[in-house]
């Protein structure tokens, strides 16, 4: 069987502690999309870091648009480029270019 495109990319900080997911619509592999987040630190220390902060800021602001390029997946915030899904890996906040932490597929193989 054949595996399915993932709907759900987890999300860590750099050093490796989880901090959610994002939720893709129709499924990651698409060109285009919705998504949603849903942030949730297994530690609670993080609720505390630039990163959480800043993905609990989008998150709260509801569904956003995606489009997949040929370098990765950029989410819009009020239509505007807020964070890069790179094909490395590494999850970028466009407004300062900084690292926010890294991704994977929640999809098995």
């Amino acid at each position: 069987m054949a595996s399915e495109p993932a709907k759900a990319i987890a999300l860590q900080t750099s050093d490796g502690q989880h901090i959610g997911f994002t939720l893709f619509h129709p499924d990651f592999g698409a060109d285009k999309g919705d998504c949603v987040f849903i942030i949730v630190p297994k530690s609670i220390e993080l609720f505390e870091s630039k990163e959480v902060s800043t993905l609990l800021d989008i998150k709260e602001s509801g569904e956003h648009p995606w489009v997949r390029s040929e370098d990765g997946v950029t989410i819009f915030v009020d239509s505007l480029p807020t964070l890069k899904y790179r094909n490395d890996g590494t999850v970028i906040y466009l407004p300062s270019n900084t690292e926010l932490g890294i991704w994977f597929s929640t999809v098995p193989n």
